[in-house]
C-alpha cells in the first residue's frame, strides 16, 4: 500500500509498453489499461510490478472501472500517464464525423475523462500527470489532420491543467514524440509500401537522420514522473531527433 502507483493508458504496446517497463524498473507499481487482453498480458510480463485491466478510455464505464480498480487495489495513485491514442490516416476531404468522433473520443475525450476521475487520488498524493502528445500537434502532416488536431488539443490542455492543478501540488507535463518506431504506423490504414515510403521521407527530414525508439521516449517520461522534475510543470518535451525544430 506504500509503493507509489502509476496508471498508464494504452500501456500494452509501443511507447506505452516501454513507459510501463521503465516506471516498473523505477520502483512504481504500474497498472496498465488497453482494449486487448492478449497484448496487455504480454506487457505485464515485462516486470513483476505490472498489473493490467482491460479498459477502453473512450468508454466512460471502463474509465470508472479502471480508477476504481486502482483505488480499491492500491489505495493511491501517484502518476497518470495519458498515452492511449489512435492515428488512422485519411485525406481531409474524405473525413466523416464518424472518423472525427472515433479519434477524438480516444485521444481527447478519453484523456479528459480519466484525468477528471483521477484527480481526487492525485490530490491526495500530490501526484503528477504526463500526457503523451506528438510533434504532429505542432508540425502536422497531410493525411492525419484530425489526429494532429487532437494532439494540439492535448498540448493546450496540458498548459491549462498545469495552472489549474498547481494549487493542489499536481504537476502536468506533455511529451511529444516525433518519428518513433512503434506499431502505430501499422494501424494507420496504409499499405506496407505506403508506410515504408512515408517512413523514408520522414527520416530524411530528421536532423539525427533516424527514427527514435520507444525506450528513448520512456526515459523522458521517467524523468518527468520523478522528484527530479519537482519544479517542472506546464512543459512540453520533444523527443523527435530535432524533427520539429
Amino acid at each position: 500500500m506504500n509503493k507509489k502507483v502509476a496508471l498508464v493508458t494504452g500501456g500494452s504496446t509501443g511507447i506505452g509498453a516501454a513507459i510501463t517497463k521503465q516506471l516498473a524498473i523505477d520502483g512504481f507499481h504500474v497498472v496498465i489499461t488497453g482494449r486487448t487482453e492478449k497484448t496487455l498480458k504480454q506487457s505485464a510480463t515485462q516486470h513483476k510490478n505490472i498489473s493490467y485491466i482491460v479498459a477502453d478510455v473512450s468508454k466512460p464505464t471502463d474509465v470508472q472501472k479502471a480508477i476504481k480498480n486502482v483505488k480499491d487495489t492500491h489505495g493511491r495513485l501517484d502518476i497518470l500517464i495519458n498515452n492511449a491514442g489512435i492515428a488512422p490516416s485519411l485525406p481531409f476531404e474524405q473525413v466523416t464525423l464518424e472518423h472525427f468522433d472515433t479519434i477524438y473520443n480516444t485521444n481527447v475525450r478519453g484523456l479528459v475523462d480519466i484525468t477528471v476521475n483521477a484527480i481526487p487520488l492525485l490530490k491526495a498524493s500530490k501526484g503528477n500527470i504526463v500526457n503523451i502528445s506528438s510533434v504532429a500537434g505542432d508540425k502536422p502532416l497531410p493525411g492525419i489532420s484530425i489526429y494532429s488536431s487532437t494532439k494540439g488539443a492535448i498540448n493546450t490542455l496540458t498548459k491549462v491543467l498545469a495552472k489549474e492543478l498547481a494549487p493542489y501540488g499536481i504537476r502536468v507535463n506533455a511529451v511529444s514524440p516525433g518519428p518513433i518506431e512503434t506499431p502505430i504506423f501499422d494501424k494507420m490504414g496504409m499499405t506496407k509500401e505506403e508506410i515504408d515510403h512515408m517512413a523514408n521521407a520522414i527520416s530524411q527530414t530528421v536532423p539525427l537522420k533516424r527514427f527514435g525508439s520507444a525506450e528513448e521516449v520512456a526515459g523522458v517520461v521517467s524523468y518527468l514522473a520523478s522528484d527530479k522534475a519537482s519544479y517542472v510543470t506546464g512543459s512540453q518535451y520533444y523527443v523527435d531527433g530535432g524533427y520539429g525544430a
